[in-house]
């Protein structure tokens, strides 16, 4: 495979899920640059309008005989797409792995070089404290589990043809997303007044990762080309909730009456868990 230079205005960059949270925050980061950027959108009403950006539309429900084709022949693409979160359990993101084995290869089998995917640190299941890439994953939760059986038909996929993978891990990336309610953006809300009581479990340890700092990161690794494989993506700082609070609601009164006692819905996670960034250091620093 003939080496190519990512800083090259020439290369062509494909955004898969271009109009997610993420996919709008790396949109505005690359577009600042020269690349030749191909966005994918299903709804074109949350099309950010912008001059250097080649929309598409993609309905994966609709099989294209080329997707590399219809991309433009991208020298890179990264996959953020993944409908139904944050619901989780739902069967449906079995689904949502086969059509994403079914795109991925397409992409492969017509020529994509490098690709850069988005997992999820649930990958790892239900451990505490700091988990690292040679961890044995052990998902529990559908969405967990199809992200990790797309993972190993992709390394399958490895043994048979020649590609570029980073496959990616963020823990819990934050900012303001508008796309749907978080933490975040529930502070954000207090702070406002919008709403007048918040309960949280504070003794939650989490590793929280700003979304610039995410995006950052995956242009480093454009700008690599390299077949980096897992990456965690995390600050490697085990974090309280009651911290990351604290942090966001600067009035003290307001923080004040902020409940810490509440439980945690989501009990397919251990209480105190973040990630290593002992590989990621070696390739943001």
């Amino acid at each position: 495979m003939q080496q190519k230079n990512y800083t090259d205005p020439k290369t062509k960059i494909a955004i898969i899920g271009g109009t997610s949270f993420i996919g709008n925050k790396l949109l505005s980061l690359l577009s600042k640059k020269k690349f030749q950027i191909i966005a994918t959108y299903n709804n074109k009403k949350n099309v950010i309008k912008n001059i250097k950006i080649t929309w598409k539309k993609l309905d994966l429900n609709k099989k294209k005989k080329n997707y590399f084709k219809y991309l433009n022949s991208p020298d890179i693409v990264i996959n953020l797409a993944w409908p139904n979160i944050p619901n989780y359990l739902l069967k449906k993101h079995f689904k949502t792995f086969i059509l994403q084995k079914k795109l991925n290869y397409n992409l492969i089998n017509n020529g994509l070089e490098n690709l850069i995917i988005l997992g999820t640190c649930y990958e790892y299941g239900k451990i505490s404290g700091k988990l690292n890439e040679s961890l044995k994953p052990k998902p529990v939760i559908p969405y967990a589990k199809a992200k990790f059986e797309l993972f190993k038909s992709i390394i399958t996929l490895k043994k048979k043809k020649t590609f570029k993978l980073s496959w990616l891990r963020p823990f819990f990336v934050y900012g303001n997303n508008r796309k749907r309610k978080t933490l975040f953006s529930l502070l954000k809300d207090y702070e406002k007044n919008k709403i007048k009581k918040l309960k949280v479990c504070g003794e939650l340890v989490r590793d929280f990762v700003p979304v610039d700092f995410l995006c950052r990161s995956i242009l480093k690794i454009i700008n690599l080309n390299d077949d980096i494989g897992l990456l965690n993506i995390c600050t490697g700082r085990p974090m309280k909730l009651s911290k990351f609070v604290k942090f966001n609601v600067r009035d003290k009164k307001k923080f004040s009456k902020i409940e810490m006692n509440g439980k945690n819905p989501n009990n397919f996670e251990a209480k105190k868990f973040w990630g290593c960034n002992k590989k990621l250091k070696k390739i943001i620093r």
